[in-house]
């Protein structure tokens, strides 16, 4: 009978993997990666579409903030992880971009993520301190042409969208100014409300306030119609220069690789979130546009994005 006994836990014992694979998608928590730092507009869109991703999966979903190296760091993580559908990553423009500008960047973005479908997107603001003296989009392209490297530009990091606007501004104007990266759009925006730097092409959820408090002097915005929530600004198009564009962006990543009723699952459940009118009102306070796609609209939009900005982030000296 003991021999039995032993026998018959042995065999459970080796059941039990099995039947944990066998529980369907998910059956513990899911993560998050967030490859920049908190209170930022990456992390607070993330956070609040974790939430309504929990709701609908039906199990935790933990944002992990992994900032550094412009977003490399945390996207690292993601391409590095098991392709379980457990790990994800919501990214922007720095997945595609950073390759051109951080040398020895540790993934390509083609062969080690699956785009799952874009969500937000976003235009973003070109806000001087308030000490320099430009109220318009022509006066800051005089004033920067007079003053060459003298004006610093602050950033999230290398391959961001707030990086981009700047760079494309400085190709379109001949001007020069110095890119000051930092480690997420938090301390940058810090560091232009003191003075330390005094140019930002910040995300529009994050400047209101400043603005609205004087903090900040806003110029214009970086779309192709006017912001609704700061329609008092020009766009830089309509302001002289008629061929900018530059928008933030938001999309779901996992690993390559992972199976595909576990994608079906994370899609259901994507489009889901979508869905629901009160998932997308919160969503529209954060300041972005709910703009959910299919998977392969996601991996369209990213390869014509790479086609666009590969010829400006060539000309950018990695660091």
């Amino acid at each position: 009978m003991r021999r039995a006994f032993v026998s018959g836990l042995l065999a459970a014992a080796l059941l039990l993997p099995v039947a944990a694979m066998a529980q369907p998608y998910p059956n513990r928590p899911v993560r998050i990666v967030v490859p920049f730092p908190p209170g930022g507009g990456t992390d607070s869109q993330s956070r609040a579409f974790a939430e309504a991703l929990a709701t609908q999966l039906g199990q935790r979903v933990i944002v992990d903030n992994r900032p550094g190296a412009g977003g490399n760091l945390g996207t690292d993580v993601v391409a590095k992880a098991p392709a379980d559908g457990y790990t994800l990553l919501t990214g922007g423009p720095n997945i595609i971009n950073t390759r051109y500008l951080i040398r020895d960047t540790p993934y390509q973005w083609e062969r080690d993520l699956e785009p799952l479908g874009m969500m937000f997107s976003s235009v973003n603001v070109l806000v001087v301190h308030p000490s320099l003296p430009v109220r318009t989009v022509p006066e800051f392209i005089a004033h920067a042409r007079a003053n060459p490297g003298r004006l610093n530009f602050a950033s999230a990091g290398a391959g961001g969208s707030i990086h981009l606007s700047g760079e494309m501004f400085m190709k379109m104007t001949g001007t020069e100014m110095v890119h000051v990266p930092y480690r997420g759009d938090a301390l940058a925006r810090a560091d232009l409300t003191n003075g330390a730097v005094q140019v930002m092409f910040n995300t529009i959820a994050t400047s209101i306030e400043p603005i609205r408090a004087g903090h900040w002097r806003g110029i214009a915005t970086t779309g192709s119609t006017r912001a609704a929530a700061l329609p008092e600004l020009p766009t830089i198009a309509e302001a002289g220069l008629p061929d900018y564009l530059v928008l933030s962006w938001m999309g779901l990543f996992a690993p390559k690789g992972v199976p595909d009723p576990v994608v079906a699952r994370l899609r259901q459940a994507f489009d889901a979130v979508f869905a629901d009118a009160s998932n997308r009102a919160s969503f529209e306070r954060l300041g972005v546009d709910v703009t959910p796609s299919s998977a392969a609209d996601h991996l369209a939009f990213m390869r014509a994005q790479e086609a666009t900005w590969a010829p400006i982030l060539r000309t950018i000296e990695p660091q």
